[in-house]
């Protein structure tokens, strides 16, 4: 496969499963904690599927194949990342939202 096919995939990977991740803020926000968790999972799949194509170059290079860089290419790299960090705060905020909900139950009794 070659760069250009990897760095689209990558973005279509990456993209989808941070779209996905917004959705499951939603769902929290909702109250709709199950289907916020099955977002995340849905979400770390399409990550690992970018991740194994980024890993993929990165194999590639340490076995001497050397990788064209592109445009493209950071581009695919700077959505992976920011995705990867959009699944960490999302991850975070939904323990927030347990832990107020919570707080609320109890400070209501």
């Amino acid at each position: 496969m070659e760069n250009e096919q990897i760095s689209f995939e990558m973005i279509s990977k990456a993209g989808e499963a941070f779209s996905i991740l917004v959705k499951a803020l939603e769902h929290a926000r909702n109250g709709k904690l199950e289907l916020a968790e099955e977002s995340i999972k849905n979400s770390e799949i399409l990550m690992n599927e970018a991740h194994n194509l980024q890993t993929s170059l990165i194999v590639n290079e340490a076995n001497g194949v050397p990788n064209e860089f592109s445009v493209l290419l950071i581009h695919a790299q700077d959505t992976l990342m920011n995705t990867i960090l959009m699944s960490t705060v999302v991850k975070e905020m939904i323990l927030m939202f347990n832990h107020l909900k919570k707080e609320l139950v109890c400070n209501e009794q």
